[in-house]
């Protein structure tokens, strides 16, 4: 049994109070769950959200309380300067992307530079009549699929070119119709997340709203 997850990339520190109360080191002994609870005390998030896994910045995009997504899309416009008329163009998505979870193991997640707007890559998995393998961007490193006989077969993380692959290993497999249901689900999930920014924008009366969603959420 498989899960698409479609995930955004959130450092909580990123969003840190100007004031916050800072730990006693004696109440957390182990350093791990120390870091944990300090960055949720110094971040202003309300850290309603599920990480894909303990320590992870990847975040599923269905749990972000509308709190959050507030300060989230606010910071992220804090980036772009709007007094150029063009400048709303070149918002971009927000890191992340899918993450594919097989009997609860995580077999793919988003690599360094992927983003959101890589679900189409995904749906191309789909999309592809040929039979031989193919490359799936997911940042760097990325992975390496085939279709054959209703199975998709991936590869582990690669930074080979696809023309020089030879004698390719199939990490796992995943039954097609089970894939294309997932998909189906992280792009309505995609669609009501731009949907939710959009109406964030619109609140705080940000011209281009409509574009802009569609530029951080990386969908139409």
């Amino acid at each position: 049994m498989i899960e698409l997850i479609n995930t955004i990339e959130i450092n909580p520190l990123k969003y840190s109070k100007e004031d916050f109360e800072l730990l006693q080191i004696a109440d957390y002994p182990d350093s791990e769950e120390l870091f944990l609870k300090w960055t949720e005390t110094a971040s202003r998030l309300t850290f309603n959200f599920n990480e894909i896994q303990k320590g992870s910045n990847l975040v599923d995009i269905k749990t972000i309380d509308d709190e959050s997504l507030h300060i989230i899309v606010a910071a992220k416009l804090s980036e772009v300067e709007f007094d150029d008329p063009d400048e709303n163009g070149f918002v971009l998505s927000f890191d992340g992307g899918i993450v594919l979870k097989k009997d609860d193991e995580i077999l793919i997640h988003p690599s360094c530079c992927g983003d959101i707007e890589n679900v189409e890559n995904w749906q191309k998995v789909v999309d592809n009549r040929s039979f031989g393998w193919a490359e799936m961007w997911i940042g760097h490193p990325w992975v390496l699929y085939k279709r054959e006989n209703g199975v998709i077969s991936f590869s582990d993380y690669t930074e080979i070119n696809i023309n020089e692959v030879k004698n390719v290993k199939v990490r796992f497999e995943v039954e097609e119709s089970e894939f294309q249901t997932e998909l189906g689900k992280v792009i309505q999930h995609q669609v009501r997340f731009k949907n939710r920014i959009l109406n964030i924008l619109k609140k705080m009366k940000i011209n281009h709203a409509e574009k802009i969603s569609k530029h951080m959420s990386g969908i139409e």
